[in-house]
């Protein structure tokens, strides 16, 4: 058995170490130690560092997920909304020919790791791999189509309206 009635508990030696340092030196400290314990409470969650590296690589993963391709699909049918029934097809080809001439995807993974973290990335993945992701995806044409029909409108009417009011 150990003779425990000189020792003090951890705690309170850590204390008396960290009072003989200054306050600078204390900062010091904490800011040489808050990467590495940074580092290792994102490693226990199960997650990448937030890296420019591992954020790319989330955004390659998320994007075979929800590929680049459908979401322009999405967007040029809300326009196609708004085009001439007998101009739509030569619209869907010369959108087409445009996207396969575009490294389009190569700039979606930029952007994509540009305004998100490593984590928030893995999130939508998780998020758009899941039953309810996957059912909001396949909806996301008709919704936006609604409001491309019925709220976009709305929205230009009033802009013009302030322009001719105000601006003229």
């Amino acid at each position: 058995m150990h003779d425990t009635a000189g020792m003090r508990p951890v705690r309170f030696r850590l204390r008396e170490s960290l009072a003989g340092l200054s306050c600078a030196g204390r900062r010091i400290l904490f800011l040489t130690l808050l990467p590495a314990c940074l580092f290792a409470a994102s490693a226990a969650n199960g997650q990448q560092p937030d890296t420019p590296e591992n954020r790319v690589e989330a955004a390659k993963t998320y994007l075979k997920l929800v590929p680049v391709e459908r979401m322009a699909d999405r967007v040029a049918g809300n326009v196609l909304l708004l085009i001439p029934e007998e101009k739509r097809g030569l619209f869907r080809q010369g959108v087409s020919e445009g996207l396969a001439a575009a490294d389009i995807e190569t700039i979606m993974v930029k952007i994509v790791a540009k305004h998100f973290t490593a984590a928030e990335i893995e999130a939508m993945t998780t998020f758009y791999g899941s039953a309810e992701g996957q059912a909001i995806e396949r909806k996301l044409k008709g919704y936006m189509a609604d409001i491309s029909l019925h709220v976009i409108p709305i929205i230009q009417k009033s802009v013009t309206e302030v322009m001719e009011k105000h601006f003229e």
